[in-house]
């Protein structure tokens, strides 16, 4: 008996192992295998998506209530209303893009700002060192200018004083007319000497020729009258009826003394001439000493002018250039307030920027992150497939 139930279920037990191990049975075991490993699979990473979808939404909800940021909203919308994952990676790789793009801009706008403020600072350096150095030329220029302008007067001297070109000039003139008083005087007397010489000639002639007349000998005129010895004793005269006979002794010396008195005459025009030749030649030395002073003196003031006029010319220009760079440092004032409105941010938000944006590319990075992590696989269709 209990042989043949042995045998029965043994056989029963081949034959379920038959009913098993059929092709039909192996497929469907295979499918039921499969189905539920994959129903099983979906729900451990649906469940994976739903935490992962609640930390991307709560990261990207922050950033956009944090930062104001709308396209941050829109993704956290988007994530929120179960949207594609890789839509919303798309949409969170174009906003990194574009906060790159602006984090770029921005370092362009901090670097142009700062050398551009560095070259207005150290152009606004220059031109205010130009103009302390014009300022300090100009003085010098001026100092100058006024002591060239010293010498030229004090060259130009004062006549009453005898000093500098009125001076020498003044001493010209009272030479010159002395010189003419002297020569005049001179030709005065020339003059003078000149005439009484033919007076006392022609009163020779005419006392030889009455001599001759009344037969008086001309050889007594050579005789030395007696009161040229005496000259306290007057000569004597006498006359007898209308004939003169005359003192013949004294004929003689008249005539004498009148000869000379002419010959002194001329001596001394001779010695006037010549001490008015020498008188002329020392005026004409000294004169021309004079001259050559004066020649010197003014050369020394046209000299002294001419630097004058150039340092006027060149005041006149510095304070041309000093317009000028003042024309400069007011532009250079007006592009540092421009400067000043277009960089000031730089100072005061360039690395509050700089960090906020750090911080939201960090909490998209992590969104992201999140979301390519708990990407779902797909359903399956009513043969049990996958769908593409």
């Amino acid at each position: 008996m209990r042989t043949r139930l042995r045998t029965e279920e043994l056989n029963g037990m081949t034959q379920a192992i038959n009913i098993l191990s059929s092709g039909n049975a192996k497929k469907t075991f295979q499918n039921a295998t499969t189905t539920f490993l994959q129903l099983a699979s979906v729900r451990r990473h649906q469940d994976a998506s739903s935490k992962a979808k609640a930390k991307a939404y709560g990261v990207l909800k922050r950033l956009a209530s944090e930062y104001k940021s709308l396209k941050v909203a829109r993704i956290a919308a988007l994530v929120q209303m179960g949207g594609h994952f890789d839509k919303v990676i798309a949409m969170i790789d174009q906003m990194m893009v574009l906060l790159r793009k602006e984090e770029a801009a921005d370092i362009v706008h901090r670097d142009l700002c700062e050398n551009s403020e560095n070259a207005n600072k150290n152009e606004l350096a220059d031109i205010e060192n130009a103009i302390q150095k014009t300022d300090a030329m100009i003085k010098r220029y001026e100092n100058s200018k006024k002591d060239k302008a010293t010498e030229i007067t004090d060259l130009e001297g004062d006549a009453d004083a005898g000093t500098g070109i009125a001076g020498t000039k003044k001493s010209m003139a009272d030479m010159l007319d002395m010189r003419n008083k002297e020569s005049k005087q001179f030709k005065q007397a020339l003059k003078d000497d000149t005439d009484a010489v033919g007076l006392i000639k022609q009163a020779i002639t005419f006392l030889s020729k009455f001599y001759k007349d009344n037969n008086i000998p001309l050889g007594l005129m050579q005789q030395e009258p007696e009161y040229t010895k005496n000259p306290d004793k007057a000569p004597q005269t006498s006359w007898s009826g209308s004939n003169y006979g005359g003192r013949k002794s004294e004929s003689g010396g008249i005539l004498a003394i009148l000869a000379m008195l002419a010959e002194d005459l001329e001596k001394e025009m001779a010695e006037g001439r010549a001490d008015d030749a020498d008188a002329q030649q020392k005026y004409l030395e000294q004169s021309g000493a004079l001259q050559d002073a004066l020649d010197a003196q003014e050369a020394t003031k046209a000299g002294l002018e001419a630097e004058h006029a150039a340092l006027v010319e060149k005041i006149a220009a510095a304070n041309e250039f000093k317009t000028g760079k003042k024309g400069d440092q007011d532009a250079g004032d007006d592009t540092k307030t421009a400067l000043a409105t277009d960089c000031s941010w730089v100072q005061t938000h360039f690395k509050t920027r700089q960090d906020k944006r750090k911080d939201e590319m960090d909490g998209l990075v992590d969104a992201k992150s999140f979301l390519s992590g708990a990407t779902p696989l797909a359903p399956l269709s009513e043969d049990r497939g996958p769908l593409e």
